[in-house]
């Protein structure tokens, strides 16, 4: 009937909407309730009526059972983050992604500088600062979504990371870069992209030098990514910022269609 995911105390719920026949609302009570009862954690149950959509990824959620709240205390690498299911992006699934990043830090060979693009409620920096410790001296944060930042804040002390995460509120692009807010080169940055047609990779190259390390998703069908469709756009944008850079490593982060993925490119700038 239907599917979930368990984000902490909430289940979000996609009802199977492939059939003719409608799912009434007490067949979806009835569903919650087995949802409830199978998971002591969960006291709250949510329908997903509408998938992330716009620039501030938000989507609709409706609910069905158990406490009336849209406000998630979720628990992951270690760290401990609350917000609100319909007014900030969030996927569990990108849990192992995070950790793998943050490693890349911990093991990094220097004290990292990093910085997080589109960082939401601040869980890539908040998981970086927590897993990498000792071996990242600054992690900067921006996010376009005033209540995500309101939540990130709130996060970063939750986790007592204050003297090392700074959220910044407002749009990449007039935030990165000579005579905006954020000035300075980073040693790695940090791309969870949403799925929109801007790359943004050339604001990224105004925040690099030699040596930069940038963890960029990108959304592709898995037959464009075997053509090399991104590695020619990183390319073709690194050589209209006047840089050059070499692939790292590419692998799936998630599949978001049939046959479509998130995929996770590392690559450094190299001169």
């Amino acid at each position: 009937m239907g599917s979930y995911d368990l984000l902490g105390n909430v289940a979000i719920v996609k009802f199977d909407t492939s059939k003719r026949r409608k799912v009434t609302a007490k067949e979806k009570k009835a569903f919650a309730s087995k949802v409830l009862k199978t998971h002591k954690s969960v006291s709250t149950v949510l329908e997903k009526s509408g998938n992330f959509s716009g620039r501030l990824r938000k989507q609709k959620t409706l609910w069905i059972l158990g406490e009336k709240t849209k406000e998630v205390l979720y628990r992951e690498n270690g760290c401990e983050f609350r917000f609100n299911v319909d007014d900030c992006y969030f996927s569990s699934r990108l849990s192992t992604d995070r950790e793998e990043v943050a490693n890349q830090v911990k093991k990094s060979r220097k004290k990292e500088c990093v910085l997080v693009m589109f960082s939401g409620t601040g869980i890539y920096g908040i998981v970086i600062g927590k897993i990498a410790g000792a071996r990242v001296s600054k992690i900067v944060c921006v996010e376009i979504n005033r209540k995500c930042n309101k939540y990130a804040l709130e996060n970063v002390r939750r986790n007592k990371l204050q003297e090392k995460v700074k959220i910044v509120q407002g749009d990449v692009r007039k935030k990165i870069g000579k005579g905006n807010e954020i000035r300075g080169k980073f040693d790695r940055i940090v791309m969870a992209r949403p799925n929109l047609s801007d790359d943004f990779l050339d604001v990224a190259f105004k925040a690099t030098r030699k040596g930069t390390i940038i963890n960029y998703h990108a959304f592709c069908h898995e037959l464009e990514m075997k053509a090399g469709v991104i590695e020619e756009l990183i390319m073709e944008k690194a050589k209209k910022a006047k840089k050059k850079v070499k692939i790292l490593k590419i692998k799936k982060a998630g599949e978001i269609a049939p046959y479509k993925f998130r995929y996770r490119v590392d690559f450094k700038i190299v001169k």
